[in-house]
């Protein structure tokens, strides 16, 4: 043993393996991200639209969505969908993965009502092919709710959401929520 040492020793300063591990699970990232999104760090604006963006046809695409998605109003939410949309949502867990086209994402949105899924923007911006937000996304359900920061990445295409790239804040809690909620 005493030969390995040195060798685990440099792994660990070299892959920063330096944090213990549950099941797979590096506690200390896990901690991190809990800490990270603490709602106290994260002021939110008065207006979430960056300087410049306010204008852009493609946010207010992003806008209307989520005029619709506030309202719960999936057929809101249709209109402002390409046909062959495409949503990927990141994690392990049973709603994980990517929603083709738009009856995929309705369902999507239906189980987000489900688990009382709410959003409050922290920032909007956009260009001639994408538009990018921050937010607060939260749950209201009573059964260990989940209040995180996530970050989507639009793509417009012809005044619709063609494509959108979801991440989370903390993917253990969100692998951990979606998972209670909706079984694995």
């Amino acid at each position: 043993m005493k030969t390995w040492t040195p060798i685990l020793l440099t792994l660990v300063v070299v892959f920063g393996c330096t944090s213990p591990t549950q099941k797979g699970v590096n506690v200390k990232a896990k901690e991190d991200a809990k800490q990270i999104n603490n709602p106290s760090l994260w002021p939110k604006p008065s207006n979430p639209v960056a300087q410049g963006s306010e204008g852009n046809n493609n946010l207010k695409v992003v806008q209307s969505f989520y005029e619709a998605y506030g309202k719960e109003d999936l057929e809101g939410i249709r209109q402002v969908m390409s046909e062959d949309v495409e949503w990927y949502i990141p994690g392990q867990h049973p709603v994980s993965g990517t929603k083709r086209g738009i009856p995929e994402i309705l369902d999507f949105f239906r189980k987000l009502q489900i688990a009382g899924f709410r959003a409050k923007l922290m920032i909007m911006a956009a260009n001639e092919n994408y538009v990018i937000d921050a937010h607060r996304g939260w749950s209201n359900t009573g059964k260990g709710d989940i209040d995180l920061n996530w970050v989507l990445i639009y793509q417009i295409e012809k005044g619709k959401i063609k494509r959108v790239q979801n991440f989370s804040g903390d993917l253990y809690a969100s692998d951990e929520f979606f998972s209670r909620m909706f079984g694995k």
